[in-house]
């Protein structure tokens, strides 16, 4: 089964989003919940798949440039340490290729729920 990772804080309302709606997933993909984003580094897929909440998102998005995530206008992760770990990670040739489910922090989780399934 695929594996998602996902991060996010359960306690923090704008932070929870990803983990309500990760155990909607459950079943369909493997949920493997982060706490840090050197938890990837255990990831042994050719495709990480990640689930996280973005800054200001007012719809589901895939973003598969990591690049993107250290640019501040164009798209701003919620975990900026996650954004440079990833940058990292590909700097470092870790011949991984990241796709990130960008979700809002905001909406029915049900709704976001079935936009991710769609991009896994």
């Amino acid at each position: 089964m695929k594996a998602l990772y996902v991060f996010g804080n359960e306690h923090l309302q704008e932070d929870a989003m990803a983990r309500k709606v990760a155990e909607l997933l459950r079943g369909k993909v493997n949920i493997v919940h982060c706490r840090s984003p050197d938890d990837l580094l255990e990831a042994d897929e050719s495709v990480i798949t990640i689930l996280d909440v973005v800054k200001g998102a007012e719809k589901v998005m895939v973003i598969t440039d990591v690049s993107r995530l250290k640019t501040g206008n164009m798209m701003s992760l919620h975990d900026f340490d996650l954004g440079f770990f990833l940058n990292l990670m590909q700097q470092l040739g870790q011949g991984k290729t990241i796709k990130i489910i960008g979700i809002p922090a905001e909406g029915n989780p049900e709704r976001i729920a079935k936009e991710v399934e769609r991009w896994l």
